[in-house]
């Protein structure tokens, strides 16, 4: 993430097995800002609704009193930069009581709440069918609607009901249009929830469902795909993708006041591009000045994470002439490369190749 430019990032599902110590130690070795969703989980394999979840056997690891242990020993850690919040998967069956108990808690205790929400195709009838409301008014009589809540996906809504509630309650969503193309889940209907004046943020998801942590790719993409859908060049656009990376995605966690945008008073958070190349070309900065090229066009249109060239959080450069500063990035490839190699041997899953194919 911080080599592509990113500076802060929300975990929208941090489970037991990857445990919150574990990547609160890699938030402070790393320099990054985060916000960390401590998985609240329920047994959610059900059979009679075709769901099934492998995670249901840590699920005593994944309660409410588990969060807040990882809250009072976590949060505002890292000089600040860390946070701790509650996570929820999309409801699938589980009781919504139980989530209520976790919006209970967070309000209790001032905590953040992401979820997953209304992301796949099956999970509006699951709404429907089992709880005999809409989306976001499970949300909301789960005590789960605020301004320190926000839900990721939210494809499939019940229209305009649902979109007032968020609009009235203050809930953010994040959008994440990279992992709902992969995963054939639908599109979120972006320009309705910015016309009724919904908290959009950009997301990634997690990198299985993504492939690239690259936020401006996702901002890109984010710029052209609800002109297919509408058939409106004017829907979302550029300039509403980089707001939606940079303050909106602040101001889903609460942070707007602190980074977000270039302003005095805020924190030191930088990311800069290099626009010498081809790929930017005809980038000029006497142009800009003279009202002749849109830099926000350029960077949005033309530009991906391998531009990145100095990334700085809280005054600290973390990342300079595309390498990490403090970090060794070979070893934490070689890293990655053990593990996937752990994960394939144990899993026994291979990946499809072609017969026509040949290998090297």
């Amino acid at each position: 993430m911080l080599l592509s430019g990113t500076t802060c990032f929300l975990e929208a599902m941090l489970t037991h097995g990857s445990g919150v110590g574990n990547v609160a130690r890699a938030v402070e070795e790393m320099g990054i800002r985060a916000c960390l969703g401590k998985l609240v989980k329920f047994v959610e394999t059900n059979p009679a609704l075709g769901v099934t979840d492998a995670r249901d056997r840590d699920v005593h690891h994944m309660s409410i009193d588990s969060l807040l242990d990882a809250h009072k020993t976590h949060h505002d850690s890292c000089d600040g930069r860390l946070q701790v919040w509650a996570a929820c998967g999309t409801p699938r069956g589980a009781p919504l009581d139980g989530y209520a108990k976790v919006g209970e808690a967070c309000k209790a205790h001032d905590i953040g709440i992401t979820m997953h929400c209304a992301e796949a195709p099956g999970d509006l009838p699951i709404f429907h069918d089992v709880y005999n409301m809409s989306p976001m008014a499970f949300c909301r009589d789960a005590g789960l609607t605020s301004r320190k809540t926000v839900l990721a996906h939210m494809c499939h809504l019940d229209g305009e009901p649902d979109l007032a509630i968020l609009a009235e309650t203050g809930t953010s969503v994040a959008h994440n249009p990279t992992s709902n193309l992969k995963l054939a889940s639908g599109i979120a209907d972006v320009p309705a929830m910015l016309k009724a004046g919904v908290s959009v943020g950009l997301g990634t998801d997690g990198a299985p469902c993504n492939n690239s942590y690259d936020m401006l790719r996702e901002m890109h993409l984010a710029s052209i795909l609800h002109r297919g859908v509408t058939l409106d060049a004017g829907s979302v656009g550029a300039h509403r993708a980089l707001e939606m990376a940079t303050i909106g995605g602040a101001r889903a966690l609460g942070l707007a006041t602190e980074i977000g945008s270039i302003e005095v008073g805020k924190k030191a958070d930088l990311v800069v591009l290099d626009l010498r190349g081809s790929w930017a070309a005809p980038w000029d900065p006497e142009t800009v000045r003279q009202g002749g090229l849109d830099p926000v066009d350029l960077v949005v249109g033309s530009c991906v994470g391998r531009d990145v060239e100095l990334v700085m959080v809280d005054g600290r450069i973390l990342v300079e002439d595309r390498k990490l500063v403090d970090i060794d990035e070979g070893e934490i490839i070689k890293a990655a490369r053990r593990a996937v190699t752990g994960i394939q041997s144990r899993s026994g899953v291979k990946a499809t190749q072609k017969a026509d194919w040949t290998y090297e």
